[in-house]
């Protein structure tokens, strides 16, 4: 088993080598349609403005952990969150969240939102999201709606 990467990749699809978006959207693939039978379109037009989050192997032919950031109606979005199945137990997913939530809040994001698979809201839990509003399904998967307030509660009193 390779050692887990301590620190991830933060760029736009636009900075990206061709390997990177390779790597990136296979892992994608691989977990939401061969995995989860997702049959809605992986890749869509947020990709081309999100912030795009990943650890890559050291022979960089593989995508680790990968997640996406943007802007909707002018709230902070979470999505596409996967860990390559060989990789997952090694708390990649916490490492990536964390450090989301740092390069976040040192770019002024108080808040970020995120369509929670319901067999993943523990873990969003666990990183203390909180659930607002009813279960809904999107793309066939039932969903919840979560947020994380990343500002600190000392410095908002």
């Amino acid at each position: 088993m390779q050692k887990a990467p301590t620190n991830f990749t933060f760029k736009k699809i636009s900075e990206m080598s061709g390997r990177e978006v390779f790597c990136l959207a296979r892992l994608r693939v691989d977990t939401f349609v061969c995995e989860q039978k997702i049959t809605d379109p992986e890749l869509d037009d947020q990709d081309l403005e999100a912030i795009q989050i990943f650890a890559l192997n050291q022979a960089q032919t593989k995508a680790l952990a990968v997640c996406r950031v943007f802007q909707e109606d002018g709230k902070w979005m979470l999505g596409r969150v996967a860990v390559a199945r060989a990789a997952r137990g090694q708390g990649l997913g916490r490492k990536m969240m964390e450090q989301v939530h740092e390069y976040l809040k040192q770019h002024g994001v108080e808040r970020l939102y995120c369509h929670a698979q319901l067999q993943a809201k523990p873990f969003y839990d666990f990183l203390g999201y909180k659930t607002t509003g009813a279960n809904f399904f999107e793309a066939g998967v039932e969903h919840v709606m979560m947020y994380k307030d990343l500002k600190d509660k000392k410095a908002r009193e």
